[in-house]
């Protein structure tokens, strides 16, 4: 499988020097030219291995380096830095907050091409990302979670769950329902990196059910722009017959035809701001109780989100 290597530096010919030497022994380089585009990058894609220079525009490599290690989901991810000869006596700071490896420039090939394989070859990111989507799965949501709570700064967790997806995943057949649990995960990542927002957290605990951890003021407008681009995109995971109807028509075991409408998200919103929660599994109770009545609603049309306390 080819390797991607992100190269976070404002350099262009050093860009397409080391873009040069990786594509020549089968691995992807991408580039950012600061550490808020590396960042951005890293949060939406990461890549197997981060090459990034000390000094860049808008955030340096120290700050990008707190933010990765401080994140649950990217801490691991293997990170060398590349810098002049003026930065070498700084090596031993830089590997305190965490870097794998330290590079002089001028460099030589070989040393470097080694020196990124070698890390790409420890990842110590955690496995527990979810096979179909690549987000963080529910070890991870409960470890993101659970830290929010025990810091105490006000948070809001959100269920994200589709409705009538196994209707759907019956009549369009699995490779349709991954498909359509992949594009709602870009959804997801799109928005995430719309708000700009680094501690906005996305995952998927598997099958039609995302989490998404944001501050409770932007919880509103996160909300309102998931609905709103779902039911955008859902018309087109349908065939025109089902489209015209608004939905589909699956049988049951016994032959007994019923009616579905098309998928809809039901959007369940806690936060710690107006009650204590205790725990990762109280957020869970409360959520599911909230989605178990946007489901049951009647006369619902489209996606809705309904927050701790009533509001909708």
């Amino acid at each position: 499988m080819t390797k991607t290597l992100l190269v976070a530096d404002d350099d262009e010919t050093f860009q397409r020097v080391v873009r040069r030497i990786f594509e020549g022994v089968n691995w992807l380089v991408e580039t950012a030219e600061d550490g808020v585009k590396a960042l951005e990058h890293i949060s939406n894609r990461p890549p197997d291995v981060l090459l990034m220079d000390l000094h860049m525009p808008r955030m340096g490599g120290l700050e990008l380096l707190a933010h990765i290690r401080g994140n649950p989901r990217l801490s691991g991810l293997p990170v060398i830095i590349i810098s002049g000869d003026s930065a070498r006596r700084q090596a031993g700071a830089e590997a305190g907050t965490g870097a794998d490896g330290f590079i002089s420039k001028p460099f030589d090939i070989a040393d470097l091409v080694a020196r990124v394989e070698d890390a790409a070859r420890h990842d110590r990111r955690i496995p527990d990302s979810n096979q179909l989507t690549s987000l963080p799965g529910a070890p991870l949501i409960e470890e993101e979670a659970s830290r929010r709570l025990k810091t105490g700064v006000p948070a809001a967790f959100f269920c994200v769950d589709i409705d009538n997806f196994k209707a759907y995943n019956d009549v369009y057949g699995r490779l349709n329902g991954d498909n359509a649990i992949k594009c709602i995960a870009g959804l997801l990542r799109d928005i995430q990196s719309d708000f700009m927002t680094e501690e906005m957290f996305v995952g998927h605990m598997g099958g039609d059910d995302f989490v998404v951890m944001a501050k409770p003021c932007k919880a509103d407008a996160i909300a309102r722009a998931i609905a709103a681009r779902f039911d955008d995109i859902v018309p087109g995971f349908y065939n025109e017959t089902d489209r015209a109807r608004g939905g589909i028509v699956s049988k049951d075991r016994d032959g007994v035809a019923w009616e579905y409408p098309l998928m809809t998200l039901s959007i369940a919103i806690t936060n710690n701001e107006r009650r204590a929660i205790a725990s990762y599994a109280m957020i869970v109770e409360i959520n599911r109780e909230m989605n178990r009545f946007l489901k049951n609603m009647a006369n619902r049309f489209g996606s809705i989100y309904l927050k701790d306390g009533g509001e909708c």
